[in-house]
């Protein structure tokens, strides 16, 4: 047998059938069972995992008493029979194929280990940002690669996007701690750690649920989703105290120095956002915890050397915190939750800075570039259309706040990225001009003073061209990504084209099926897709 899913189920039964739907569409074509471990639900979701159960004879059902989130993966891999084993939780989703694609890549390259991207879902059915999966898919696309090659990989801190050699996870005695909240994260680090080898899906595969209310029978929200909790803070710090404890026994290994500094950064940046953005909301007597708790772990766990990389306010934040300054710290943290993302950005003798109040920050004005570094250009396909034989896109690149006055302002590149082989096609492209650009996203209000600024994006159109023979060139089997390459005042880079207008999208779904047959006309064919987040991209069959 290839797969073992495992899917823990805990009082889920509101989301408990897309979950299970989505797991069955996402195994098809593999030898795979589905594990449903009911960990003592009260509510329905006992009866809906058995129903499913004997429905479809892959999907297995287990009841066992309440233990947790942890207890109940542990008994999964007990009964696991597959070569492979990955997890699902109960409340979230997978992509259809999803566990075919990562079980080829795994086969493929020879890898204990295979990672998808992440992205979250609202209860709408909206997708947003992973902001933290954004920052561990940031590194320029490739098929094979490991934490040692890619430190960003210490940003991939969960163990649901996935798929695990079952000899590898037994050769290391991996397992969850029982009874803690935050048990991905030392497995995942170990996980990442131990493999030499990273098989990566580009493809968005792991659906996160966000739980905007109540979803749990007891009134509850999801555990790693609360943030007024002192068990929930201090199994965090646990749990990340564990991963540090087990870089620094092995801190004389090869690269586990710069691994160690990655990890404090990761923390630092997002392991406690939750509980900051939400602090103003909490009670005085969690206040105290938090500022206690988490700035004793702080000031023992991060190095001179992990803050000299950070931001202004990564560095304002840890300094808050570790003074116990309570009330600088949330007046820091509701400028960053409401205000943030409007602050001015000037040009300033060549530089850009960041326009801060002064009485927050310390200062009035930043270097842009170290606060937007774990941010990535802002693109979309606006348009698309043939010109003669030569499908061309119209595409806008840029980031909020930047100047892009003219074609000279950044430099960008476009190419196509096979993610099974990494195969990779440069393509012609000439950037153009975008006045439309500035005229629709050009005006932004601060909420700091509620002036209003204007920012020109003249320059940051790009003109993408696939003549025929190029197209023919897509042979391999799978999906073909359209990606851009990008030098800016702010960074460089490589990523995933995200984001396509609806213009674009008809354009798609009437002008582009079947778009090349081989020279024996077989039924190979080229088809232009996009998925969940609107990554644009070629299906080859």
């Amino acid at each position: 047998m290839d797969l073992s899913l495992i899917i823990p189920i805990y009082n889920t039964s509101q989301w408990l059938r897309p979950c299970l739907d989505s797991a069955i569409a996402a195994i098809e074509g593999i030898d795979a069972e589905v594990l449903l471990i009911d960990d003592g639900s009260t509510d329905d979701s006992g009866e809906i995992a058995k129903e499913y159960a004997g429905k479809y004879p892959v999907l297995k059902y287990y009841y066992k008493e309440n233990g947790g989130l942890s207890n109940a993966r542990n008994f999964g891999i007990g009964k696991a029979c597959g070569r492979y084993i990955a997890f699902l939780d109960s409340d979230d989703m997978v992509a259809d194929h999803i566990y075919r694609d990562m079980l080829c890549m795994a086969e493929k390259n020879k890898t204990p280990l295979t990672i998808c991207n992440v992205t979250r879902i609202k209860e709408n059915g909206a997708a947003l940002v992973a902001t933290m999966y954004q920052k561990a898919f940031s590194s320029p696309p490739r098929a094979v690669t490991s934490i040692r090659q890619d430190l960003n990989l210490a940003y991939d801190a969960a163990v649901w996007n996935k798929l695990i050699l079952r000899s590898f996870w037994d050769k290391h005695g991996l397992s969850f701690t029982d009874g803690s909240v935050y048990e991905d994260s030392p497995v995942a680090f170990k996980l990442h750690w131990y493999a030499d080898r990273v098989s990566v899906l580009h493809s968005f595969g792991y659906l996160y649920r966000i739980h905007e209310g109540n979803f749990r029978s007891d009134g509850g929200q999801a555990i790693t989703q609360q943030s007024d909790s002192v068990k929930t803070l201090t199994d965090k710090i646990d749990r990340e105290k564990e991963v540090l404890d087990f870089i620094k026994e092995r801190i004389e290994e090869p690269d586990a120095r710069p691994i160690l500094i990655a990890v404090q950064q990761r923390i630092l940046t997002f392991s406690f956002e939750i509980f900051l953005l939400d602090l103003y909301n909490t009670n005085k007597a969690f206040q105290k915890e938090f500022m206690i708790r988490t700035g004793d772990f702080l000031s023992r766990e991060i190095s001179d050397e992990a803050l000299a990389g950070m931001s202004l306010y990564n560095n304002l934040k840890y300094r808050y915190i570790l003074s116990k300054d309570l009330d600088s710290l949330l007046r820091l943290m509701n400028h960053k939750r409401l205000a943030w993302r409007s602050m001015p950005i000037a040009d300033l003798a060549g530089r850009k800075m960041l326009v801060l109040p002064e009485e927050i920050y310390k200062t009035g004005l930043t270097p842009a570039a170290p606060e937007l570094q774990n941010d990535i250009p802002i693109t979309k396909i606006e348009r698309i259309f043939w010109e003669e034989d030569t499908l061309s896109f119209y595409i806008t690149v840029f980031y909020s706040r930047i100047n892009v006055p003219d074609i000279y302002s950044q430099k960008v590149g476009a190419f196509l990225y096979c993610e099974f082989t990494a195969e990779r096609i440069d393509l012609m492209s000439e950037q153009v001009h975008s006045p439309e650009l500035t005229e629709k996203k050009g005006t932004m209000i601060c909420r700091d003073d509620f002036r209003v600024y204007r920012y020109n994006y003249d320059g940051a159109g790009i003109k993408v061209m696939i003549d025929r023979e190029t197209l023919a060139r897509i042979t391999t089997t799978g999906k073909w990504f359209l990606g851009i390459r990008y030098e800016t005042c702010i960074s460089q880079g490589e990523r995933i084209l995200r984001s396509i207008s609806p213009e674009a999208k008809e354009f798609m779904e009437t002008e582009l099926k079947d778009l090349v047959l081989d020279d024996k006309g077989s039924a190979r064919t080229v088809t232009a897709k996009y998925d969940l987040r609107e990554s644009f991209f070629f299906e080859v069959s």
